[in-house]
């Protein structure tokens, strides 16, 4: 099939308005994804600038990626304009109205914490590991 000519017509569901379709969609997709990623990392250089601890920056990006609606507010975590996660960003740590959002985030804090020290555990481990087998080489 030929490309129409000036004043003709692609007909409806031709390859190529498909195509134009596609490429503006993909376009809006990426758009929005550069958004969210700058509105990120606007973020993080808030907490940083404001002297949030690591431990603290390392939760808000956990309850993010669950979480969308959640902001800085100074040295507080906002969720859902619900609650509030104050330093040291611990479970009794999380404010708000006793309901399920409060429960469903303290829940996300807990584990958060636990694989945590889960990961600092195996980190042990692997270098005691690592230690043992270089005494045994030497």
């Amino acid at each position: 099939m030929a490309a129409p000519g000036p004043g003709e017509y692609f007909s409806v569901g031709s390859h190529v308005s498909c195509l134009t379709c596609l490429g503006q969609r993909l376009q809006g997709e990426l758009a929005t994804r550069a958004r969210t990623e700058k509105e990120d990392k606007l973020s993080q250089a808030y907490a940083i600038s404001a002297g949030v601890s690591i431990e603290g920056q390392q939760l808000f990006q956990t309850i993010h990626k669950t979480i969308k609606d959640c902001k800085w507010q100074e040295k507080n975590i906002i969720v859902m304009d619900d609650v509030v996660i104050s330093p040291p960003y611990q479970v009794e740590n999380c404010k708000g109205k006793e309901g399920s959002a409060l429960s469903h985030i303290r829940k996300i804090v807990e584990k958060h914490f636990r694989d945590v020290e889960s990961q600092k555990s195996l980190q042990r481990s692997q270098a005691q590991q690592t230690q043992k087998d270089s005494s045994l080489s030497s």
